[in-house]
């Protein structure tokens, strides 16, 4: 779907981490990019999926925030306040996670003014931040220290600010924990990414019935890929996908390409997709 840009380029190196909602005629895609020596935010938009590899791309300069690395980020639209929402982290304070707003998501010079979204009461690394939402709270989801998936929860009135105390709820992740609610079911899917002794990626699953678990492993290794995000069935906080016939959007190298410097690796975008449930 979106393979490194032009020698010089802000993606030249690399493009990953994506996060993609379908909207307003087009899909929105947000992905870290790695180039000139730096990892930074880029953008993408297109009416087909087939097309994201020929528009033109943009880098979100404005989101850094003062930092030479920002990264990871999530896309949504928070129907309470009507207006989208762009988490992603920076390099500060061992990952910092922040947070922009804007009324017209096809506008990449439209978000605003970079926030925390909380501010870490610790030093210990905390990675690839998710927010989702029920009815009534909205819960953030990350990885600490590549072993603990940790949640902690605000109102919807209060959001984005107001969020607890971190609570682990699941473990043994590496990270890239995406959690979705399953189409037309009271049950919520976490995919998280394991990585193995020889360092290669996959993908795992666990299931819920609420936000705050408890979490069930159900499957291992149902895909060999890394830092992927479902097409999602809507573009709102619940998150919603189809997960019986599920799209799966990750970040890939081609073979041969992973004895390199992690900084240095070619990834690129691939879509798989599957006829059972992953």
């Amino acid at each position: 779907m979106l393979s490194p840009g032009p020698a010089g380029s802000f993606d030249a190196t690399a493009v990953k981490d994506p996060s993609i909602v379908f909207a307003e005629g087009q899909w929105h895609l947000f992905y870290t990019a790695r180039g000139n020596g730096k990892y930074s935010l880029g953008y993408v938009a297109a009416p087909h999926l087939e097309t994201l590899q020929s528009q033109p791309r943009v880098q979100l300069s404005a989101l850094g925030a003062g930092t030479s690395t920002y990264a990871a980020p999530q896309v949504f639209f928070f129907r309470p306040q009507q207006r989208w929402f762009l988490i992603y982290q920076t390099s500060a304070s061992n990952y910092q996670p922040m947070f922009v707003t804007t009324k017209t998501i096809g506008d990449p010079n439209s978000w605003s003014t970079p926030q925390e979204l909380v501010q870490k009461p610790e030093r210990a690394k905390w990675i690839d931040f998710w927010v989702i939402c029920d009815d009534q709270n909205a819960y953030l989801f990350f990885t600490r220290n590549h072993q603990e998936v940790m949640a902690m929860q605000t109102s919807l009135a209060a959001f984005p600010q107001g969020f607890g105390v971190p609570k682990p709820v699941f473990a043994g992740v590496h990270e890239a924990v995406h959690i979705y609610k399953e189409n037309g079911k009271p049950k919520y899917s976490m995919l998280f990414e394991e990585r193995k002794p020889d360092l290669t990626r996959r993908y795992g699953r666990a299931q819920a019935d609420h936000l705050l678990g408890p979490w069930r492993l159900t499957e291992r290794a149902f895909a060999k890929a890394s830092h992927g995000e479902l097409l999602r069935s809507s573009s709102d906080e619940r998150l919603e996908a189809d997960l019986t016939h599920p799209r799966f959007l990750i970040q890939a190298l081609p073979e041969g390409s992973n004895l390199k410097d992690y900084t240095e690796l070619p990834w690129r975008l691939n879509l798989i997709r599957s006829t059972a449930g992953p």
